[in-house]
C-alpha cells in the first residue's frame, strides 16, 4: 500500500489531498503543527488507513518508498520554513504545491511542483475574496485570490495525486475564469486584480466535477447562510 505524509494537513487544500489520497486507497499520515483533529475530519469516518500526527509529536520517521506531499498554498511560512525542509529531504518523493504568487527557494529534483489559481469550496479560509463575499464579510486586509482562474478544491486535490511519481513542474488551469466567478456572486464593481507576473511550469486543465452555483451553495450552507440573505450572494439580490 502507497504511504504518504501530507503537512499541513488540516489546510485547505492539504484536507482535500488526504482525502483525494484515502479515496484511491493510500494510507496518510496526516501531520500538523500547534492545531488538534478538528471536526471536519469526521466527514472522513474511521478510515483504518488515516493516521492522526502532531508535528511536535512526529518522530521524524519516513518510511522508505513513502510520498510527501506538501501544500505550500495553504501555509506560506512552510515555503522557508525548517518543517517543511525537514519532510522534502526525507520522503523518496515529494509533491509540493503553490499559488502562482509564491516563489519556492529551492529545487525539487525528486517530485514535482504544481501551482495552481484561485481555489473554491468548503472551509476556504476569508483571506480569500470569494469566502467573504459568501460570508458579508467586510474586510479591507489583502486578499490571496490568483485571478488566473477558479479551480475547485476537490477537483485539484484530485488532479495533483493523479501526477504521483512524475517529476515535472506544473501549473492547473480550470474551466472558469475568476472574473467568471466574481461576476456570479456580485454585480457590483470590483477592481481587476494583477495577475501574477509568473506563470510555471506546462498547462494542465482540470475538468470541472460541479458547476460554480453548488459549490458555492455548499460554502453558504457551511456558514449558515440562506441565499440572498445577506449583501451579495447572488446576483440576483
Amino acid at each position: 500500500m502507497n504511504h504518504a505524509y501530507v503537512f499541513p494537513a488540516q489546510g485547505f487544500l492539504g484536507f482535500e489531498l488526504c482525502t483525494a489520497l484515502l479515496e484511491e486507497g493510500w494510507e496518510v499520515t496526516a501531520l500538523d503543527s500547534g492545531r488538534e483533529m478538528g471536526d471536519q475530519w469526521m466527514e472522513i469516518g474511521r478510515n483504518a488507513n488515516l493516521h492522526w500526527t502532531p508535528y511536535d509529536d512526529w518522530d521524524r520517521v519516513v518510511p522508505s518508498g513513502s510520498y510527501v506531499y506538501l501544500p505550500c498554498y495553504d501555509q506560506e511560512d512552510l515555503i522557508k520554513g525548517k518543517e517543511g525542509g525537514t519532510l522534502m529531504g526525507k520522503g523518496e518523493y515529494t509533491i509540493r504545491v503553490f499559488s502562482h504568487f509564491q516563489d519556492p527557494p529551492s529545487q525539487n529534483p525528486d517530485g514535482a511542483d504544481i501551482y495552481v489559481p484561485t481555489l473554491i469550496g468548503l472551509r476556504q479560509p476569508e483571506s480569500y475574496l470569494f469566502a467573504r463575499l459568501l460570508k458579508d464579510v467586510r474586510e479591507e486586509d489583502q486578499i490571496r485570490d490568483d485571478p488566473t482562474g477558479v479551480i475547485y478544491v476537490k477537483d485539484a486535490a484530485r488532479k495533483i495525486i493523479s501526477f504521483t511519481e512524475k517529476k515535472t513542474v506544473l501549473h492547473l488551469r480550470g474551466e472558469t475564469g475568476w472574473s467568471e466567478a466574481l461576476s456570479f456572486l456580485t454585480n457590483a464593481g470590483m477592481r481587476q486584480l494583477e495577475a501574477p507576473k509568473n506563470i510555471r511550469g506546462k498547462e494542465v486543465s482540470v475538468t470541472a466535477s460541479k458547476n460554480l452555483e453548488s459549490i458555492f451553495d455548499e460554502q453558504l450552507k457551511e456558514a449558515g447562510i440562506k441565499k440572498g440573505k445577506n449583501s451579495f450572494p447572488y446576483s440576483d439580490r
